[in-house]
């Protein structure tokens, strides 16, 4: 039987988001390159990405974090609905104090560190980089402390790049993509050497999402497709039901994926692969830009006016304009006042934040874009010298 997935959720959250771009031609490869080759590659590492700092045409990708439970359903309204309209708001981190940290861009040998994943509350997972998409080691870096630590040499091929780290069991697990065909690597949280994750045949394919469940890696595929994997290597297993899926938020899995080069709906059709439960989100003609999640859709109407919805088409409400993103299926970004000054906004609440972004002389905006994969929990960019972390989990 099919059912709505929100009925077995006990709270429903708003959430919002003007459909990030999605032609790899018209978006990755804007963003890390024009070259065929380059677009796959930058396909696969947005795939793990849940910030895109844009800045005057240019972009940094800034690896996002999976971690914690998402924010589920409430047949509730928010505290204050936000209205077309916003006023600029304090900083985020007056707003949200707990889950607003600044840390250095480099680490104490002089290294440049780049935020990948949450690997608990207090602790971040630091990524350095040889050369541009060429990474050579991961840190630990403690939020409260500031204390660095050194976790593990990565060895990147020529040709090849790590991307789609994922936290669980005791260990990391990444994603080594060379060319068409995808690689697991694993090294203990603890520190030591990394050990390839072995295969019962070669996996063909560019990586997109990676979780860790249990003593199992599950794995999709930028051109579709869920598998499982042993943890410890072994053969790999396709999810039944699932050849054209992806993962969205495990164990839902949908079609089409993040990436729809014709503007189909992000999402649409979405499976539980554990109880077997389906959902089709209802899309209405004209709309475009149509992002789902697990409970609730958003994009545009053909008056191009933003929205949000539950999947089955209920409780639709207008959204302010100018939503550049969903994260953690709570929270977007909206431009506020002539300068068109970045603000996070909780849809759960109502409150919202400034992200401190503004033109430079030349009047180039910078935006953050989150949300390219709807439940990740951080958010990491770099203002003044330094990076801002916001740990969503954290906004209460």
């Amino acid at each position: 039987m099919t059912e709505q997935p929100e009925r077995d959720l006990p709270r429903v959250i708003g959430c919002a988001v003007e459909g990030a771009p999605r032609a790899p031609g018209d978006y990755a490869a804007r963003i890390l390159g024009r070259s065929r080759r380059r677009r796959a590659r930058t396909q696969a590492l947005l795939a793990a990405a849940a910030v895109v700092l844009v800045v005057g045409g240019g972009a940094v990708a800034v690896q996002g974090a999976s971690g914690g439970e998402p924010p589920v359903a409430a047949d509730i309204t928010p505290e204050t609905t936000p209205s077309p309209t916003m006023t600029m708001p304090a900083p985020v981190a007056e707003v949200w104090p707990d889950a607003v940290h600044t840390i250095p861009t480099k680490l104490p040998n002089g290294r440049r560190g780049r935020p990948l994943t949450l690997i608990d509350d207090h602790t971040l997972l630091l990524e350095t980089w040889q050369s541009f998409e060429k990474a050579d080691a991961l840190y630990s870096y403690d939020l409260a402390s500031g204390q660095t630590r050194k976790i593990t040499d990565i060895r990147t091929p020529e040709g090849a790049f790590a991307s789609g780290y994922a936290v669980g069991e005791g260990r990391i697990i990444w994603k080594m993509i060379d060319g068409v065909h995808t690689s697991f690597w694993s090294a203990p949280l603890s520190g030591g050497q990394p050990t390839a994750v072995e295969t019962d045949a070669p996996v063909k394919g560019r990586g997109g999402g990676l979780v860790v469940t249990g003593d199992k890696i599950a794995f999709s595929l930028l051109e579709g497709g869920v598998f499982t994997l042993p943890l410890k290597g072994g053969a790999v297993t396709p999810v039944e039901g699932a050849e054209r899926h992806h993962i969205l938020q495990w164990p839902w899995v949908g079609t089409p994926g993040e990436y729809t080069p014709n503007n189909e709906p992000s999402f649409e059709e979405i499976l539980n692969v554990e109880t077997r439960q389906t959902s089709k989100a209802l899309v209405r003609l004209g709309e475009e830009n149509v992002r789902c999640g697990v409970t609730a859709c958003v994009g545009r109407r053909p008056g191009r006016s933003a929205f949000y919805r539950l999947r089955d088409g209920s409780r639709e409400r207008d959204l302010p304009d100018s939503t550049l993103g969903l994260a953690y299926d709570r929270f977007m970004t909206v431009s506020v006042g002539p300068t068109r000054a970045q603000v996070l906004l909780d849809l759960a609440t109502g409150r919202s934040g400034d992200l401190g972004l503004r033109p430079d002389t030349k009047g180039r905006t910078g935006n953050i874009q989150p949300g390219l994969n709807p439940y990740e929990r951080l958010i990491a960019y770099e203002l003044k010298g330094q990076y801002v972390i916001i740990d969503l989990a954290m906004i209460r």
